[in-house]
């Protein structure tokens, strides 16, 4: 993980080097952006996936020390067979995204980091497990409140999603 931070770093700070700060043109400040998805990853117990990631994120656009950050939940489900046991998990998560200020018409594109937790039932008993991840997303909308988007990451939960998005 050490290795992609100055990755990251570097991702950051070339936009934010040559230009203004400021959202994307399909975000202003209070639009409310929703995704409703699907995922991909391997499994996280010694098991394989039997029902793959399907989420739904809420952002809410705050400008934070002049920052175009978007704040937000994520939710989800998905399932894994470990032997003869089916592990229903329901992850749960805050994120926050910052934007590239790049203004292409109707696309956004953003880094992303998630921290959260993922309830697990097996068999009528609970138990859990921690979640953190990196991301980097990027959404194109065809119409003012209609698009698909797409995520990139490093998570346990997922590593590809992609989906519908909605700009209210």
């Amino acid at each position: 993980m050490k290795k992609y931070l100055p990755l990251l770093i570097l991702i950051c700070a070339v936009p934010l080097s040559g230009m203004e700060l400021e959202y994307p043109e399909i975000i202003n400040n209070g639009t409310i952006l929703i995704n409703a998805g699907v995922g991909f990853a391997g499994a996280i117990s010694s098991g394989e996936r039997v029902c793959p990631p399907l989420t739904v994120s809420l952002d809410y656009a705050l400008p934070v020390a002049g920052f175009p950050l978007t704040l937000g939940l994520t939710a989800g489900f998905f399932s894994e067979k470990v032997e003869s046991n089916q592990i229903n998990y329901w992850p749960v998560a805050f994120r926050i995204a910052y934007h590239l200020p790049f203004n292409v018409r109707r696309l956004d594109i953003y880094l992303l980091s998630a921290i959260g937790g993922m309830p697990a039932e097996t068999n009528g008993s609970w138990g859990g497990e921690f979640w953190m991840g990196f991301s980097t997303g990027v959404r194109y909308f065809f119409l003012p409140h209609f698009g698909v988007y797409t995520e990139l990451g490093f998570d346990n939960v997922q590593i590809f999603t992609f989906g519908l998005a909605f700009n209210l």
